[in-house]
């Protein structure tokens, strides 16, 4: 078993790596969409999914404040250190501890959420009425439990990505979804007069199992364990001084949640829900394209940073950077025009609000796919307070358009929100960057970002003429394999358009993408013969 999971967990190449989180990430995207469509299919847009939605904030947070992404950043550059200085021993030790405090310091606050779950959920959700409230109280005192089972993947899965381990460090979010999937279908039964109880008991399932997968991806790297609460160590303190900053700046997105829960519980009922589904489907392209290419290759980006050679840092960052844009510039022009087809399709339902948010939240897959991108590099170079002073001033533009525009335009205003807030950050970092490090290359940036907005402006207009005068979305259609063969052929036309039109344009990352997906056929040929 040992040998087993050594093998299928090993070192990975840059491109593996983030050919590999991208997959992971597409199956747990894929099982993520199987989610919510259960979701829907068995409770709809309705007040329960409503308290559903609400009830993870208070859990997200805590687990976001304490340690979330901020613990893989903070901690990846300080035990790299330890390793390269042969000085791993130390390394495990800094680990044991950081992992021993942070999973004691998480149960200590859920304790203290559970106790005062109410007051919270009064001034999460002000607008829900003393049933939803209720039902949101009880939902987050179950869900309490994902904090400190979450606060163990992180330690496990930034240790496993320290020496390039990718495989089982991406797949465990795919267990995450299965665990609430398998809430939704059994749990819930035992529930008969609220099974959303249920789904939440899977949430905690999944949880559980995600952790047990970070577990086992540790297997073989040696790793060290010892009950060590050394709090005061140099690389302990290290961690958490680049934590701090980076926490705060994932508490302020976290709080633009809860801005935008607290707007939604005044707006109609199912609002709230409308926007987890939208955001959810966004989040299908940015996870598999932009969190898992700036995953991978984060690691690369640190030694690129500590390399004496400056050119090398400003390499990779124009070569990451048009990488992701060359597959969520595309995935958002698709979101955008297709916004009515994909909700059709996925949740077997057509529902207007749930459409046009998507349609609005479209722009953010960009900015916050290269937002995830810009500041690993920031983090690269040990600056995690930087990310969190932009953060800081983008948390005021977002609260008062979401203020102003879903008065206008309801919950979809708060997706138009986000989207300009997230790139007013995302400039703003850019900009910043040149001061910090000079030129690094944002001229070429912003050329292949022209590019490839012609190419998927040519393809969204093909898309148009087929949904429109080819294969329109009727009131009738309604069924996977009723939508689905129309999606397939839109969506794969226009794709190939949108890379002839690239190829045209030479953007080069249309020739190394041709190169990876002829590479395999080559190799056929060369044994043939």
């Amino acid at each position: 078993m040992k040998n087993f999971l050594a093998k299928i967990n090993k070192s990975r190449a840059l491109s593996a790596a983030a050919f590999l989180i991208s997959l992971s990430y597409l199956l747990s995207r894929v099982l993520g969409l199987v989610r919510d469509r259960l979701l829907a299919s068995n409770f709809g847009v309705s007040a329960s999914t409503d308290a559903y939605t609400a009830a993870f904030r208070i859990p997200d947070l805590l687990f976001t404040i304490l340690i979330s992404g901020a613990f893989a950043v903070s901690f990846i550059p300080v035990f790299i250190g330890y390793v390269e200085k042969k000085k791993t021993d130390e390394g495990w030790l800094v680990a044991s501890s950081l992992l021993n405090i942070f999973s004691l310091l998480t149960i200590g606050l859920c304790v203290v959420a559970f106790v005062f779950a109410p007051l919270l959920i009064k001034g999460l959700a002000p607008g829900f009425d003393a049933d939803r409230a209720a039902l949101t109280v009880n939902l987050t005192r179950i869900m309490l439990i994902t904090p400190f089972l979450f606060s163990i993947s992180s330690v496990l899965g930034a240790i496993q990505q320290s020496f390039n381990r990718f495989t089982l460090f991406a797949m465990a979010s795919v267990f995450y979804n299965v665990g609430i999937i398998v809430g939704i279908v059994f749990f819930s039964k035992f529930f008969p007069q609220q099974p959303i109880y249920g789904v939440a008991w899977g949430v905690a399932l999944g949880a559980g199992l995600q952790a047990l997968v970070q577990f086992l991806g540790i297997i073989g790297l040696h790793f060290k364990y010892s009950l060590s609460f050394k709090l005061f160590h140099p690389g302990v303190l290290k961690v958490i001084k680049l934590m701090i900053p980076r926490s705060i700046d994932l508490a302020i997105d976290q709080f633009n949640w809860i801005i935008q829960t607290a707007i939604s519980s005044h707006l109609q009922i199912g609002s709230l829900t409308s926007y987890y589904y939208a955001n959810n489907l966004k989040n299908v392209p940015l996870g598999i394209f932009g969190m898992a290419i700036s995953t991978a290759v984060f690691p690369s980006l640190i030694r690129a940073a500590k390399s004496k050679d400056k050119a090398r840092l400003a390499s990779a960052i124009v070569r990451d950077m048009c990488l992701i844009m060359f597959f969520v510039i595309p995935s958002a022009a698709i979101a955008i025009v297709m916004r009515g087809y994909i909700v059709r399709l996925l949740f077997g339902f057509g529902d207007q609000a749930t459409s046009d948010t998507l349609g609005w939240l479209a722009g953010s897959i960009v900015a916050t796919s290269l937002f995830f991108m810009i500041a690993r590099v920031y983090y690269s170079l040990e600056d995690t307070v930087t990310p969190l002073l932009t953060s800081l001033s983008s948390i005021v533009v977002n609260i008062v358009l979401s203020i102003i525009l879903s008065s206008k335009y309801g919950v979809s205003g708060l997706g138009l929100a986000l989207t300009i807030s997230t790139f007013y950050e995302l400039i703003l970092l850019m900009i910043i960057l040149t001061r910090k490090i000079g030129n690094y290359g944002y001229a070429s940036i912003i050329k292949t970002a022209v590019k490839l907005t012609v190419a998927s402006g040519i393809m969204s207009a093909w898309i148009y003429v087929l949904t429109t005068r080819v294969f329109p979305l009727y009131k009738t259609d309604i069924g996977f394999l009723t939508i689905a063969p129309k999606f397939t052929i839109i969506t794969i036309s226009g794709l190939v358009i949108f890379f002839i039109v690239a190829k045209i344009l030479r953007v080069y990352e249309t020739d190394a993408i041709l190169k990876k997906i002829l590479h395999p056929i080559r190799v056929m040929r060369k044994m043939n013969r």
